[in-house]
């Protein structure tokens, strides 16, 4: 790549730009910096075809603030136009940054799967991310609009009423009830529920959906005795046996198959076997357990 110093006023921003807001306070504060320092991390760009200007690749937050404090030049990293490389580009720079909201960076990744014709492990190994948290950001767009918009980044620190990613997958397993959904959320933030906790409410609203209204309105550790699942005793070995079968079913319907490749599917094969033995016996057993009726 070439480095050169080019005019703050022929460059322009990349209207698919993952990140969509700035901070103008911060944008300020970098101002005020580049007056007494100058631009020392380069910008990268493209050139524009048939026109003497360049789109910024990244570094669109630098390119800004440079304008902010009148800069006329800033160096630049001149680089060869090629989209995916540059979304990808894009995408590694933003996705370090936390004030990006998840549904851009979801957004963001479904174009560029798009463009790829890849699949999630594919787009995870261009980013540098584990296909996990590509599965996981690209289901935020399975929620409608108005709640994925309210997702935030909110790693290693309380919940503290916000939606945060954790909170989406269980708010997921309510889409086909988009009112008790809605109700879900409010109760998430107005209590500031953790993850764990919307997990219990959205699977109770959506196993007993006629007990929602009660549901909603009790404390969480309500909810089990409003939904018979346990008692308000210290759970019996059948009650955790039946708790971890539940948490089972809803990781497996967690699970996205993507295109196998002859390899992979023999060991998925051969997994999801042995598992089914494993239950086969554990039923034998817990049918041998049952007590006499007359006990």
């Amino acid at each position: 790549m070439e480095l050169r110093r080019i005019a703050v006023n022929k460059i322009v921003e990349d209207p698919e730009q993952p990140r969509k807001v700035f901070d103008e306070t911060g944008l300020a504060g970098l101002a005020d910096s580049l007056r007494q320092h100058g631009v020392l991390n380069p910008i990268t760009v493209v050139p524009l075809a048939g026109v003497d200007a360049y789109r910024i690749v990244t570094g669109e937050r630098r390119w800004r603030a440079s304008q902010l404090a009148g800069l006329e030049e800033v160096p630049c990293l001149i680089r060869p136009a090629d989209a995916i490389d540059r979304r990808s580009e894009q995408l590694i720079e933003n996705l370090q940054r936390e004030d990006l909201a998840p549904v851009d960076k979801a957004n963001a990744i479904k174009v560029l799967k798009d463009e790829i014709q890849g699949t999630n492990k594919e787009v995870a190994q261009r980013l540098g991310l584990s296909d996990r948290m590509v599965g996981h950001l690209l289901d935020l767009l399975d929620l409608p609009e108005a709640i994925a918009e309210q997702v935030v980044s909110s790693p290693n620190r309380p919940a503290d009423g916000q939606i945060t990613e954790k909170h989406a997958r269980f708010l997921r397993q309510l889409n086909e009830e988009p009112e008790l959904q809605e109700r879900v959320v409010q109760k998430v933030r107005g209590e500031k529920l953790s993850s764990d906790d919307t997990a219990r409410v959205a699977r109770a609203v959506r196993d007993f959906p006629e007990l929602a209204d009660r549901i909603l309105d009790a404390d969480i550790a309500e909810i089990p005795v409003i939904t018979g699942r346990l008692s308000t005793t210290a759970p019996s070995p059948a009650g955790a046996m039946a708790g971890i079968a539940e948490r089972i079913v809803d990781a497996i319907a967690e699970i996205k198959i993507e295109r196998l490749d002859e390899n992979a599917l023999a060991v998925l094969e051969q997994k999801l076997g042995d598992a089914r033995v494993a239950l086969d016996r554990k039923l034998i057993e817990i049918r041998a357990a049952k007590l006499p009726d007359n006990a």
